[in-house]
């Protein structure tokens, strides 16, 4: 008999002439077995007995498919782990649960929270509250930050108690500044007060939102910050849009307060543009006939 799928001829068989071979026909079982079935459950043969899923060809799938479960599981478990310690932190810090100190921000009024996640999140804050020679011993059961505001040290406690890094600011063009302006906030408090995760997290987020409207003002934070990746992307925009950036009225103002990064644009744009050819042919004097 010829078979449909393994024959050499099979292209010129058609319906309903097609036949199939038994391994073939097996092979076809295990696939519609393997795509049927959950992976646990044991087949019914008809007669009211159970039969275990077709082995040997479809060895290969069902491992395949007994290590996607477990990828799953494993995910699932890692996501309900989180979700656990995350919602159980934030409750703890949002409904004031416990909190021993107290953060006092720039401006606004200051926020309650707990020493021991504090340490936990940042080596800085860590020597802080124990008082170490090298940081600034709190005075009493509270500390001082005073770059950040109230709404920018509302966020950056959100994340050491999440992990999560929410969006500040709304919608719209002014909302979007605001936005960025916070996002510079915490991406430098995340480098001052050494929290690697959260340097990350900016530093990717600002590097997505690169624009000429505001690669200045991102060269200015990643020089402070030392990102190279953020000042190598932020560069990148300055020198492609270099018209509509460096012959802008914010281009004075920054300056007046960034001569090195000034020159290092000066360069840059030097950099991109095309060397001028020489002329190696023989020169003409002038006034010889």
């Amino acid at each position: 008999m010829d078979c449909c799928i393994c024959s050499p001829v099979a292209s010129v068989y058609r319906l309903p002439r097609n036949a199939i071979c038994a391994p073939c026909h097996q092979g076809a079982k295990a696939i519609i077995g393997f795509l049927d079935r959950d992976g646990e459950r044991e087949e019914d043969d008809g007669g009211g007995r159970s039969v275990q899923p077709p082995r040997g060809s479809a060895k290969g799938l069902r491992d395949a498919w007994e290590q996607v479960k477990e990828m799953r599981a494993r995910e699932e478990e890692t996501r309900q782990r989180a979700a656990f310690l995350q919602h159980g932190f934030a409750s703890a810090w949002k409904e004031g649960i416990h909190t021993d100190i107290v953060v006092k921000p720039g401006t606004g009024p200051a926020i309650r929270a707990h020493k021991a996640i504090l340490a936990a999140r940042s080596e800085v804050f860590r020597h802080m509250l124990s008082g170490d020679d090298r940081c600034k011993a709190p005075a009493g059961d509270s500390i001082s930050l005073p770059e950040l505001s109230h709404d920018d040290l509302s966020l950056l406690l959100a994340f050491l108690y999440t992990g999560a890094l929410e969006a500040p600011g709304g919608g719209g063009g002014e909302a979007s500044q605001d936005q960025e302006r916070q996002l510079h906030a915490l991406f430098v408090a995340a480098d001052k007060y050494d929290v690697p995760f959260l340097r990350r997290a900016c530093e990717a987020r600002l590097a997505a939102g690169v624009a000429p409207r505001n690669a200045l003002r991102t060269l200015e934070v990643a020089e402070l910050s030392s990102s190279s990746a953020l000042m190598e992307r932020a560069m990148g925009a300055v020198v492609e849009h270099a018209e509509e950036v460096v012959f802008s009225a914010e281009y004075e103002r920054f300056a007046a307060r960034n001569a090195g990064l000034c020159v290092e644009i000066t360069r840059a744009l030097l950099a991109r543009m095309p060397t001028p050819a020489r002329s190696d042919g023989p020169c003409l004097e002038l006034g010889s006939s």
